[in-house]
């Protein structure tokens, strides 16, 4: 079976009567039922005879019964034929298949082949007189004389009246595409379906824009219009995307065409037929009805009109109307940081990851309250992320995060209350507390050192490079770089010498130098001025060195004087560093390196603050080092470490010091005989230690570093 158009029922008006002249001269004379395109369908009346039949004074009914059953449609029929005239009966797209409009419209009398017709007078099939057939009452027209399934069945030339009983001899059937069909020809007869001029008359179908989630309700309005217009029924079809829109309905109430009757043809998707009438003509100009939607998406659809008519007048005014459904949910975001501990220095990044695109016209602003009040631009990482590098100030507490500036492609302002991570902390910055323990103690200070030669002070806590945060607590001059002067203002600090640092101007810099001496094949460093700190690093050759000596260390097992010392010497390296609470007096020797070879050296400087390079040309008569007697084993060490000098048969008397990381001396002793054990059962502690072997002569001839387990 093919597709049935939907029943719109239109009941009748006026009862007239006329004569029997007048009405046996109309009868059904073309049934139609394209194979190409059932839209095409359409069933011809014909007036053979001599007087025009009025329907306003003549009532008909054009009937269909459904495939022999108990579905029926009538269609009262308006207007006039006049004699030797067609009246054409189509479906809403017979205009769009033929180019012009039918006498009248409707998609209940589009039979699909085995439907039969009727023309009842003074009413329809329950109360009116059978006028004329075709086919026969109550009977399923698939495979009877009569059935028109893909073709069209025309009346002969010669009949010229109706018949209540269906006579094949009266019919020809003949296969047709929409082609082969000539609505508005009756053989010879023509122009029974010209279209009716346009009247001027407009309607209008209106904008909405509505959030999503929210119903939609287009009103469609119609022009002036007046008692002597005489307009009961209106029709037209409407189109839409239902990709965007549902359709679900619609209201009279309250315009000007309420208390009237309402059919809407929906099996296309996307497209309604609309068909009205009423017993009373309507006036006034306004609303006629309001169609209802569900919005699908967040998208815009036009509503496309066509077919406009009133009575059997088509409207020359079509106006289409927009629906536009927009997201009115603003975004918000969720915010992370990438780092839990923030102190003065770090850089946090903020991350915010919106829910929704968002507009690159309208940056998106990040403000902060509490212990920072700060306001600032985030920068775009895509369309839905955004990051700031916050630099960490001086302050401690909480900081509380929110949105601002920005907004989606709808113009919807971000929520300013973040869905999460509104806050973050600023732990308070303690210049000097190195090892954050709330404490200022000469530990900081050493760590401090043992960082200006390289070392690796807190290779758990935190390993080499340490984040930025430690780094200021250490940098107490606000220098660029962590030296032994920052060392010992810390040194200073932690004895009650001093009670701030310089770092933030409230304190000039100490002003200081050293000078270096060539003397007894070693250079000998002297202090001069309100010396502190010193940090030397080689930048030539550091095989040509030796061991430092510094002469303001304390021997082991005496009271210290306020002084620390760190060594970073390897194959590669050369850096040492040393502090002090209290400077020494002008001219006084602070350091000696012994000199292995003769030639020319750079020694990169940090005395106090200032950086500087200093040159010095040695001149030695060393003669080549004896470490190659010596063997110290094992390496790492345990139990027992054994120094042995008589390799190679050679043996002498040596002076051997073992120092820690920081330089100081914790075990010292002569080595006279050939091999020596030392017992490390009661040992201070295992780590990083420095082996020193001096001969006979204080010439240092093994600088070895040791670990102690």
């Amino acid at each position: 079976m093919k597709k049935k158009l939907t029943y719109l029922q239109m009941g009748a008006m006026l009862l007239f009567a006329v004569s029997a002249q007048t009405q046996n001269g109309l009868f059904i004379s073309e049934v139609t039922d394209p194979a190409d395109d059932y839209s095409g369908r359409f069933v011809e009346l014909y007036n053979a005879g001599n007087e025009t039949v009025d329907f306003s004074t003549t009532t008909f009914y054009l009937s269909r019964q459904s495939n022999g059953g108990t579905g029926w449609g009538n269609l009262l029929l308006e207007g006039s034929v006049a004699p030797g005239q067609i009246f054409v009966v189509g479906g809403s797209s017979f205009e769009a298949v033929y180019g012009f409009a039918p006498n009248l419209v409707s998609g209940i009398l589009i039979g699909n082949g085995d439907d039969a017709y009727f023309l009842y007078r003074d009413g329809s099939h329950t109360e009116g007189t059978l006028h004329d057939i075709y086919g026969a009452i109550d009977t399923d027209g698939t495979g009877e004389p009569w059935e028109y399934e893909d073709a069209r069945a025309v009346r002969l030339e010669g009949v010229s009246a109706p018949n209540t009983t269906w006579t094949a001899a009266e019919w020809e059937i003949t296969p047709a595409d929409i082609a082969d069909c000539d609505p508005g020809v009756h053989h010879d007869s023509g122009g029974g379906a010209e279209p009716p001029p346009p009247g001027n008359f407009a309607i209008t179908v209106h904008n909405d824009t509505v959030s999503e989630g929210q119903p939609v309700e287009v009103p469609v309005s119609v022009s002036e219009l007046t008692l002597a217009d005489n307009i009961i029924s209106w029709q037209f079809d409407l189109e839409f995307d239902p990709a965007v829109l549902e359709y679900t309905g619609y209201d009279l109430t309250g315009t000007i065409a309420a208390g009237g009757t309402l059919e809407v043809n929906t099996a296309v998707a996307g497209s309604l037929s609309m068909s009205y009438m009423n017993s009373a003509a309507l006036t006034g100009a306004g609303e006629i009805v309001r169609l209802q939607f569900n919005p699908l998406v967040t998208d815009t659809t036009d509503l496309l009109i066509s077919n406009g008519w009133l009575n059997n007048t088509p409207v020359e005014h079509l106006t289409d109307g927009t629906v536009i459904i927009v997201d009115a949910i603003p975004p918000s975001a969720a915010i992370t940081y990438s780092d839990t501990i923030n102190r003065f220095a770090d850089t946090l990044v903020i991350t915010a990851a919106l829910n929704k695109t968002m507009d690159p016209a309208n940056p998106v602003q990040l403000y902060m309250t509490g212990a920072v009040t700060h306001t600032a631009e985030m920068m775009r990482v895509n369309d839905t992320l955004y990051n700031y590098h916050f630099p960490v100030p001086k302050a401690d507490g909480e900081v509380v995060v929110g949105m601002g500036n920005g907004t989606d492609l709808w113009g919807n302002e971000v929520v300013a209350v973040p869905v999460s991570g509104e806050t973050f902390y600023i732990t308070n910055f303690t210049p000097g507390d190195v090892d954050d323990d709330g404490l200022i103690l000469a530990y900081d200070a050493a760590l401090a050192l043992q960082h200006s030669v390289g070392l690796d002070p807190l290779p758990v806590v935190d390993p080499l490079p340490w984040e930025n945060w430690r780094d200021s607590t250490a940098n107490v001059d606000g220098t660029d770089a962590i030296t032994a002067y920052d060392a010992a203002l810390i040194l200073q600090y932690s004895a009650g010498i001093i009670t701030e640092f310089p770092g933030g101007g409230k304190k000039s810099l100490a002003v200081a130098d050293v000078s270096v001496e060539f003397e007894g094949n070693a250079l000998v460093f002297y202090a001069y001025g309100e010396l502190l700190g010193l940090n030397l690093e080689v930048t030539g050759e550091r095989k040509a060195l030796g061991v430092p000596v510094f002469l303001l260390e304390v021997p082991y097992g005496q009271e210290p004087s306020g002084f620390l010392s760190a060594v970073n010497i390897s194959e590669t390296t050369y850096s040492i560093g040393f502090c002090s609470t209290i400077s020494p007096s002008d001219g006084t020797p602070v350091l000696k390196i012994p000199v292995k070879q003769i030639g020319s050296l750079t020694f990169r400087l940090r005395v106090n603050s200032e950086a500087k390079d200093m040159t010095v040309h040695a001149t030695t008569g060393l003669g080549e080092a004896e470490h190659d007697r010596i063997v110290v084993y094992p390496n790492p060490a345990k139990d027992h470490l054994f120094i042995h000098t008589g390799v190679f048969g050679i043996t002498d008397s040596y002076r051997m010091k073992i120092m820690s990381q920081l330089g100081a001396t914790v075990f010292e002793t002569a080595i006279e005989q050939g091999e020596y054990m030392i017992d490390l059962s009661n040992w201070p502690g295992a780590g990083i230690y420095y082996l020193q072997m001096t001969d006979r002569k204080g010439a240092v001839v093994v600088m070895q570093k040791i670990l102690l387990q």
